[in-house]
């Protein structure tokens, strides 16, 4: 972004600033914000937009900003991670259809409807069972 000179006498200043090159008070080209915050040391200034370059001004302006409410920021987050994690679907499998699938693949049959719920079991009965479990739980 550009910086402009606001200081008295520099609004028109034409010429080179350390590395920064003016044209009537407007720097030619884009300006690193390092480098605008050291001629805002020296003399006042302001970035193209009107916003201030002058670090000083800005923790000024800061000052009366109140903390944040940390039960507010907390519950926030919160909402956001609760947001973020997938809703979980209850199963809807009946005990023979599981039977048949435990038939036909076995227990990784099982283990591969049982993940997506977080259900894990060692058996094929534990599996079925808690399956089941899960359909008739609301």
């Amino acid at each position: 972004m550009k910086l402009r000179l606001t200081q008295p006498g520099w609004e028109s200043y034409s010429g080179q600033m350390g590395v920064i090159q003016f044209k009537d008070g407007v720097s030619v080209g884009d300006v690193l914000e390092i480098d605008a915050v050291r001629v805002s040391a020296v003399m006042l200034c302001e970035w193209e937009d009107g916003s201030t370059s002058s670090v000083t001004r800005r923790l000024l302006e800061e000052a009366d900003t109140p903390a944040p409410d940390l039960e507010v920021l907390k519950q926030k987050e919160a909402e956001k991670a609760a947001a973020a994690q997938p809703k979980k679907e209850k199963p809807k499998f009946t005990e023979a259809e599981l039977e048949k699938v435990a038939d036909e693949k076995g227990i990784t049959g099982l283990r591969e409807l049982a993940e997506p719920f977080g259900i894990k079991s060692n058996s094929i009965r534990g599996l079925i069972d808690a399956l089941v479990k899960a359909a008739a739980a609301e």
